[in-house]
């Protein structure tokens, strides 16, 4: 799983470590990846790191996987309803398609990638491709895949953000079928550009 960082050092950083810039401007460059992964658009997705850090109330000193959790489900809580306020219409159960046959498991690995590829495609040469492709997906895929391949996160919990979010009756089998759906665009993606 790749986990999204936040400005809050894991449990084995010193407290001494708290108000070092490096921690801090590592953490925030990699809660502006995951917001940008989820909305595209640069102003956006500083915007969202910028409301997430300061809504977190937390000691990270005293508690900083508390914190760090916090900020993460923030983060995504906000880019989930900055997404359905932009594009509502398109960020509903009833647009969650499950191609089928293209990819049958909710699994990355039937999409013929692995998470160190992933890794590679997020942070690596490949990241404008990544980016590009994303912005080939509509929203509903686009955020299920975020939660799902590059946060961890469960269909259930995706489901039950999604949910919270938009107020909309999300399942498991809402997601699932989102998920399949980018992991067979990802997999002729990958596919295409290896030809």
């Amino acid at each position: 799983m790749i986990e999204t960082q936040t400005a809050i050092p894991d449990r084995a950083t010193d407290c001494g470590d708290c108000n070092d810039s490096a921690v801090i401007e590592s953490a925030a460059r990699e809660l502006y990846q995951t917001a940008a992964l989820f909305v595209g658009d640069e102003t956006e997705a500083l915007q969202l790191v910028e409301e997430t850090v300061a809504s977190v109330e937390m000691d990270p000193c005293a508690d900083g996987e508390a914190a760090r959790g916090a900020a993460s489900h923030d983060l995504v809580q906000r880019a989930l309803v900055r997404v359905a306020s932009l594009r509502p219409a398109e960020m509903h159960p009833s647009t969650a398609a499950d191609l089928g046959g293209c990819v049958e498991t909710d699994d990355l690995s039937a999409a013929g990638i692995t998470r160190e590829q992933l890794t590679g495609l997020l942070s690596g040469a490949g990241r404008l491709r990544m980016r590009q492709w994303l912005e080939g997906l509509g929203p509903v895929e686009r955020s299920v895949f975020v939660m799902r391949a590059v946060l961890g996160r469960s269909g259930a919990e995706s489901a039950r953000l999604l949910q919270k979010t938009t107020g909309d009756s999300w399942t498991e089998a809402h997601v699932g079928g989102a998920y399949r759906a980018a992991l067979c665009s990802l997999a002729s993606s990958l596919v295409h550009s290896a030809a």
